[in-house]
């Protein structure tokens, strides 16, 4: 009998890449803060090692606003059950972009790479020697481009007697870093606000079309906890789970 529990342990640092979720410029050093992500070849390992490849399969549909929504089903003993999300088209790669965003939401519907989203704030190590490459905005329109590392992962986000990663270089004197310290106070802010504007795309797709209305849904989602990325990220991410719960208050 499968243990779909094991859907949600840890994986390696290998199996986790990352992306900038927003950056900037302060006291003329570039900073980037980043987020963890399981890879999709991870998504469908960690599927065929629980479950079976005869036991899971994944389904894809146009969503609204141009989004891609993506559905994992398991085959457990009461039949297929489905859980799905989805995600936008990606500037890069539109549709491959989507169909990976799309299933890499669906896997977190499932548990798998869940806990990802308790990482802590996640700053970019900023360095000639960086293994990533990526566009950081400055105040004036001109890109900068900038090599970095990811940070690296705790104990607890790792399978255990996992060997750690190996600690990327030393950042030279010079080398342009941004500490947390110099990251400007806005930064959580407007990622919180491009995720509730993204929440609220999900709402209207969902009936929840009235500013009041989606004020209550807010709520509920929230329970009293503090307003944050992580927050609003957990209930795009489980955003069918809350509505089905939501109505049933109804």
């Amino acid at each position: 009998m499968m243990d779909l529990a094991k859907l949600k342990d840890p994986f390696p640092a290998e199996d986790i890449e990352w992306r900038v979720q927003s950056s900037g410029v302060k006291n003329g050093k570039p900073w980037a803060l980043v987020l963890a992500y399981v890879t999709n070849r991870a998504i469908m390992d960690r599927l065929d090692e629980v479950c079976g490849p005869e036991n899971w399969q994944n389904k894809f549909c146009p969503a609204p606003i141009d989004g891609v929504l993506c559905g994992i089903s398991i085959k457990c003993e009461g039949g297929w059950i489905t859980k799905w999300d989805g995600a936008d088209k990606t500037d890069i790669e539109a549709v491959k972009g989507g169909l990976s965003g799309a299933m890499k939401r669906a896997g977190s519907q499932w548990g798998i790479g869940r806990y990802l989203y308790n990482l802590p704030t996640g700053w970019a190590n900023i360095h000639e020697n960086g293994s990533h490459r990526d566009r950081v905005k400055v105040p004036d329109g001109k890109d900068v481009w900038v090599k970095w590392d990811p940070p690296e992962l705790p104990a607890w986000a790792l399978p255990k007697n996992s060997p750690r990663p190996t600690k990327p270089p030393e950042t030279p004197q010079d080398a342009p870093q941004a500490p947390e310290s110099d990251v400007p106070d806005f930064t959580a802010q407007q990622i919180v606000g491009a995720l509730k504007k993204q929440l609220g795309v999900k709402m209207k797709q969902s009936g929840i079309a009235t500013a009041e209305e989606q004020k209550s849904f807010y709520l509920y989602c929230t329970d009293g906890l503090t307003e944050s990325v992580d927050v609003v990220q957990n209930i795009i991410d489980r955003y069918d789970e809350y509505l089905e719960k939501y109505k049933e208050m109804e």
